[in-house]
This record gives structure tokens, C-alpha cells and sequence, in this order.
């Protein structure tokens, strides 16, 4: 799907031709500073009592400051050294260009993801994770299919094998393309498995455009109605080879998904600057890599998690800055802590669940340990954080920020010693396809902790 007029061809001539500049000194000077004067300019300021705002004034200023932004910066070429330019013509043309809503998957698992407003009573369409967990080519397919075979979960997203079938990946060889390939078809496999064969599919990970093309197969992997997965690169950065395979994408019709990495403490600083730089990462992606759909990614630097307050409230004003300037379709992504088989991993999940009040669909989420460590995912959290964001649907911002306040209260105090978790082996019967009675039993009990805070599942 092609979103607005805007052309590859053009980009590339732009990447060629526009001014010459270094790339450290764009990421660690010309970015950050410009960040800070328009920050001042707008005088954008974090309330720390607030995670979820409900000043409108706020979130308009933040869309004006990444409005400014990528227009002043433009978005750096990493093949040739230089600044793409961006002119306000090609925002103008690419959000007027904007669809309401966009078709993926297949027969009955065929999702319609459409704009959210903020205080949105439509639920939200949830991705399941993986969104890059590191996982092992034993316990790939297990994991993913127990996510798939969760009802409440809408899409699934890929995740990082760490082998293949006990061989090292070398990146851009013959086992990269063969590890791309083997991860579509199990990525088919899982959803068949799971009884949803036309189940949407987001991937493939691996970076490589060789490895990536490889992977569409209409007959055993990716098909026209599986999403492509590109991005802005942190910060305000691309390359050819993405943009290789935008093209491809456009050329088999399918959804890009494009995430929007921010790292708070990074290149961009504090949240402030990191929520105009998100806004900004989400434009660049509509009008560089004609995204159809995508996501707010706003990660602390010391707590490597977007469970904290600082990611929380980057997420929700980013969130609200875009559902009231755009019809940009994004979702929130969940990073904890906390591995599966605790409840603080799912208390991370409902606080940044909170944000589908701002205007967002959810996912990809939650992704246990911050998906460092090998397989430690399950679909249970993926069920779990779909379920929040749906009774969290309709909430009043005022409201999801008190019950934020009392949820980060459960965990924060843990993230310099989160608790491990268990792996997907520990966690679930592999036969039944099921969590343990012990994970189960978690799970329902921090239900009926938030069903105390006034959250009624149903």
C-alpha cells in the first residue's frame, strides 16, 4: 500500500545531492541541539506528578516542534553521508494522503486497523509479541504458536533467533537467507497450528535485503497480506538498503510497519526532546518509507525498559500529539523488565497498557527482560496486555493517569533487580500448549489485584 504520491526515486536523488555532513556530528551535535532549542521555543515541559497528560495544548506544541524538526533537519543518509531534505509540501502531501484505516491478514483473521482518537471507545488492535525477543530455533515455533493461539491477539510480530538449527547467522551469507526463510515458515506454521492460518504476520527481522525478499513466498512464507517491517533508523537516520526494501514492499503490495525507535538519555536526551523526536521519527516514516501502520518506541537508557515513568508519558503525549494533528495509525510497545511467570511483568504491561487512552492501538507487547534474554516469552503476556488495553478502552486520561501513578508504584522500585522470570520450557506445557498452573495462577491474581483498582475484566 502506497501512502501519498511521495517517490523512492526522489529520495535517492535527494540522498545524492543534499548537504554533506558527518555523521557523528549530525547524531551527536545538529540533532540534540536543535531538540533543545525546540523544546525552549515551544516551551515543552514534563509535569513529573503526570504520566498519562491531559493538556491538549501540550501534545499540539510537541506535533509543531517535530513538524519543525524534520523540516529544519531532514532525515540523514547513511550510504552517502548527506541530508535528505524534507519541504513542507511533502508532510502536507503525505498526510492528506492517509487512508482511515488499513486491511491485513487473511479469511477470518482478516483486522481492520483504523485511526483511534483519544478516549477512544473503539478497542484497540492488538500485535502480539515477539517485536525482536531473542529466541533459540528450538523453541521459536512453541513459543510463537502460543501466542497465535490466542484469540485476543490480532497479529504477531517476529522475533531474533540467536541460531539456526545450531549454526551461527553470518550476516548478509546464504544462512542469513536461510535463516529468514525458516523464520516466515515458522512464523506460517505457528498460526496454522494455532487454527488461524490467515493470521497477519509482521517480519521478517533480519535486516538484510536479500535475507528479507527471500522470505515472501505466497506458498510457505510471507504473503501480500503479512506486513513488511522498516524504519527511521535512531536517530533521523536511513539507508539504502532499507529503502531496498520499501520498494520491494510497495511492489508486492504489502503493509509496511514501521517502529520508531527513541532512546531517552540517548542522542536525544530527556523525554521532552524524545517525545518530539518520536513525533518526528513517526512523519519521517510516512513520507521515507510510506508506512501503513506503525509504533511509539520510546526505551530509558538506565532502566532499558518503556515501563517507567519517562517512557510512559513519552508514549502517551507522542500518542495524543499524533491522534489529534494526523490519521498516522500507531501502536505502544511494551519492553519490561520483568521476565514471564512474575506478576511485575504484567503490572508493566497494564501501566504502559494505560496508553490506548491516548489514541494508540497496542503492541508489539509484553516483551519479557526486554527481549535480551533467549526465550524467555510466552503468549500469555501477549493475552494479558490485549485484555488491559480493551477495559482500559474508553477511560478518561485524567482516570488512566491515577491508575498509572498506582501501578508503576508496584514495580519501580525492582528495576535495578527485576525479577528473571522463567523461560517458555518452565512456563508452559508444550503438549497442551498451555501456561502452567503457576503462571496461571499469577495471571489471575493480578487481574483480581486490578479488578481492587476498579479495572472490571469482563
Amino acid at each position: 500500500m502506497v501512502l501519498g504520491n511521495f517517490k523512492l526515486f526522489e529520495i535517492i536523488e535527494r540522498a545524492r545531492n543534499g548537504p554533506l555532513i558527518k555523521e557523528s556530528e549530525f547524531e551527536a551535535k545538529i540533532l540534540p541541539t536543535k531538540l533543545k532549542e525546540l523544546v525552549k521555543e515551544y516551551d515543552i515541559k514534563r509535569d513529573p506528578e503526570i504520566l498519562i497528560p491531559s493538556d491538549n495544548d501540550l501534545a499540539d506544541s510537541i506535533f509543531k516542534a517535530a513538524y519543525d524538526l524534520i523540516i529544519d533537519l531532514g532525515v540523514y543518509c547513511n550510504d552517502t553521508g548527506r541530508i535528505i531534505k524534507i519541504y513542507e509540501e511533502d508532510i502536507k502531501e503525505a498526510l492528506k494522503s492517509l487512508p482511515e484505516k488499513i486491511i491485513v491478514g487473511s479469511g477470518r483473521e482478516v483486522r481492520e486497523i483504523s485511526v483511534r482518537d483519544i478516549e477512544d471507545k473503539k478497542p484497540p488492535v492488538t500485535i502480539g509479541a515477539l517485536a525482536g525477543g531473542v529466541c533459540s530455533s528450538e523453541n521459536y515455533l512453541n513459543i510463537l504458536t502460543s501466542i497465535a493461539m490466542e484469540p485476543e491477539v490480532d497479529m504477531i510480530c517476529a522475533g531474533s533467533l540467536t541460531e539456526i538449527n545450531g549454526k551461527p547467522i553470518i550476516s548478509h551469507s546464504p544462512i542469513e537467507i536461510y535463516a529468514a526463510q525458516y523464520e516466515a515458515r515458522w512464523m506460517r506454521e505457528a498460526a496454522s497450528r494455532a487454527g488461524r492460518p490467515g493470521l497477519c504476520l509482521i517480519g521478517s527481522s533480519f535486516e538484510w535485503v536479500a535475507a528479507d525478499i527471500a522470505s515472501f513466498n505466497p506458498n510457505y512464507g510471507f504473503r501480500s497480506t503479512d506486513a513488511g517491517l522498516a524504519c527511521i533508523i535512531y536517530p533521523m537516520k536511513i539507508s539504502f538498503n532499507i529503502l531496498s526494501k520499501i520498494k520491494f514492499y510497495l511492489e508486492c503490495k504489502r503493509p509496511i510497519f514501521a517502529y520508531s525507535d527513541q532512546l531517552i538519555g540517548g542522542f536525544t536526551r530527556g523525554a521532552e526532546e524524545t517525545a518530539v523526536s518520536s513525533v518526528a521519527h513517526h512523519l519521517a516514516n510516512l513520507i521515507i518509507n510510506q508506512a501503513s501502520f506503525q509504533e511509539l518506541n520510546c526505551q530509558h537508557i538506565h532502566y532499558n525498559n518503556k515501563s517507567n515513568r519517562l517512557s510512559i508519558w513519552c508514549h502517551n503525549v507522542a500518542g495524543q500529539a499524533i491522534a489529534r494533528n494526523t490519521k498516522i495509525i500507531t501502536h505502544s510497545e511494551c519492553y519490561a523488565s520483568a521476565g514471564p511467570c512474575t506478576e511485575m511483568i504484567l503490572y508493566e504491561g497494564a501501566a504502559v497498557a494505560l496508553s490506548v487512552t491516548s489514541g494508540v492501538h497496542l503492541g508489539p507487547g509484553i516483551v519479557g527482560r526486554s527481549a535480551k534474554e533467549v526465550d524467555k516469552y510466552t503468549g500469555l503476556e501477549s493475552k494479558f496486555y490485549a485484555e488491559a488495553g480493551r477495559v482500559f478502552t474508553g477511560m478518561k486520561r485524567e482516570d488512566a493517569n491515577e491508575l498509572a501513578k498506582e501501578l508503576v508504584k508496584k514495580y519501580e522500585d525492582k528495576f535495578k533487580d527485576p525479577p528473571v522470570g522463567k523461560t517458555f520450557n518452565e512456563c508452559y506445557d508444550i503438549k497442551t500448549m498451555r501456561p502452567t498452573k503457576e503462571w496461571f495462577e499469577i495471571y489471575e491474581k493480578v487481574k483480581k489485584d486490578l479488578e481492587n483498582l476498579g479495572v472490571k475484566f469482563s
